[in-house]
């Protein structure tokens, strides 16, 4: 007792009914039927809607079949009918013999041709099937194939190995660019190498001049608390500090009086001197009196110093402005002049080519379904460009028969009606009308219009038979 089959046996009984008698059953499903332990009509009388699905799922038919042909009933009927007699012995005499043989030829004839007679002429189909095309999908290169035509494939099996031809052109692209970066670098680099220069000339000779005023100031600064501490401890009231300009002015008053004069300044003048720190520094003189006398007193001196001490703080403070400006400089050109960001795409540029090139170039194209491959189209590295068809896979499994028949005689082929198929060898076969077009094309010599009738299978399977073969179709209308 199987949980699929029903009762079966696991060895050949001694004897086994002939299951071709069931209408429906031929040589292959009695064969199959016997694979599974199934030799008697009692066995198939005993099946239920389990072992109807598990058989038929085995014999590679449809459960509606077995139910519509009555396998069941015609078994319980002949595991009840008594077993014919069979008889050896022939006629009495040879007159008889022949006699029954003509009888029976000329029968034959005749059912043959009343069969005929009812039938429609028969029409020639051609069996098709359905064909999957695998198109490049973008321009590449093949560089393997791995299949060959006429070789069975399944979904996922791989085909052929293509190379993007559009990653070669994209990775040249991106060179191009990388190499163009660096040479706009590289000029950009040679720019504002001069304007570094330029402006680091000009700052530093800034800086010099700040420095110069400095060191004046200081020295006057110097010289001005010598001369306070002077006038302190000397006894001669008439002392005065005098510029450098107002030397020449008050020489000969000077002289006359008998009086000191000092000088702010360097020891060598002349009259020509343009020193901007020394023409600056303000003097307060004393008044001279009416007697020639030049006086001065110790608040003129103080007042002197303060001014100095501020235009000193200040120049100071101008050259640590000028020195934070020349650190910078390096930098503040370097942005202006773009180097910073002609780096920065540089470096971006460099890391998406290095990406590029690390990322696989070839496309493995496998198959989508299974099939039967046809013709492959090109050889290994042939360049294929986009959208060209690569080769195609025949669908064994899904076959039809297109029919081109004239529109005089579509009456008799409608959608849903069946047809007698008549393959290579002579083998009946069941078809459905599926399609019948509502337009029409004309024939090459007769000038009939024609239309192309599309009939798939019902019932048994087809033979196996290959692609492109001719059937005749006839109309059981």
């Amino acid at each position: 007792m199987d949980r699929q089959f029903g009762v079966v046996y696991e060895n050949v009984p001694k004897r086994a009914d002939d299951l071709t008698q069931i209408a429906g059953i031929r040589t292959r499903e009695a064969v199959l039927l016997n694979q599974r332990g199934v030799y008697l009509f009692g066995q198939i009388a005993l099946w239920r809607h389990r072992e109807i699905v598990a058989i038929a799922a085995e014999l590679q038919v449809s459960v509606s079949r077995i139910i519509d042909e009555a396998w069941i009933d015609q078994a319980r009927t002949l595991s009840h009918s008594p077993e014919a007699a069979v008889t050896s012995s022939l006629p009495a005499s040879a007159l008889r013999t022949v006699t029954l043989l003509a009888c029976a030829l000329l029968i034959g004839f005749f059912t043959i041709y009343v069969l005929g007679q009812r039938r429609n002429q028969a029409l020639t189909g051609v069996l098709s099937a359905d064909i999957t095309s695998i198109c490049v999908p973008a321009p590449s290169r093949l560089t393997a194939v791995h299949v060959k035509p006429g070789q069975e494939v399944f979904s996922g099996q791989p085909l052929l190995t293509l190379e993007k031809l559009e990653h070669l052109a994209v990775l040249d692209s991106q060179e191009q660019n990388l190499r163009k970066l660096s040479m706009e670098l590289k000029r950009a680099e040679a720019q504002a190498k001069i304007e570094l220069e330029w402006r680091t000339g000009d700052v530093d000779r800034n800086l010099w001049d700040i420095g110069l005023q400095i060191a004046e100031r200081q020295n006057g600064v110097q010289r001005s608390q010598q001369l306070a501490r002077h006038s302190r401890s000397s006894q001669r009231p008439n002392v005065a500090v005098v510029s450098s300009r107002q030397m020449l002015t008050h020489a000969s008053r000077s002289a006359e009086a008998g009086g000191l004069l000092f000088f702010s300044g360097s020891g060598k003048f002349s009259p020509e001197h343009t020193r901007p720190a020394l023409q600056s520094v303000p003097v307060r003189v004393a008044e001279v009196p009416r007697d020639g006398v030049i006086s001065d007193s110790p608040t003129s001196v103080y007042e002197t110093e303060g001014t100095v001490d501020s235009q000193l703080m200040s120049l100071q403070s101008e050259e640590k402005r000028l020195s934070s400006v020349r650190a910078s400089l390096p930098v503040t050109v370097s942005e202006a002049m773009g180097v910073t960001a002609l780096k920065e795409q540089l470096d971006e540029a460099s890391q998406r080519l290095e990406t590029m090139k690390s990322i696989s170039r070839e496309v493995h194209v496998n198959a989508p379904v299974y099939g039967v491959v046809g013709q492959v189209r090109y050889r290994q590295g042939d360049d294929l460009p986009n959208g060209e068809v690569m080769l195609r896979i025949l669908h064994t499994d899904r076959r039809y028969i297109i029919v081109h028949l004239p529109t005089r005689r579509v009456h008799e082929m409608q959608t849903g009606h069946e047809v007698l198929l008549v393959f290579p060898g002579r083998e009946e076969f069941c078809g459905q009308v599926v399609d019948v077009p509502m337009l029409v094309e004309s024939a090459e010599h007769s000038g009939d219009t024609m239309a192309a009738v599309r009939i798939e299978p019902i019932g048994r399977l087809w033979p196996m038979v290959p692609v492109g073969s001719q059937v005749d179709v006839i109309s059981l209308k």
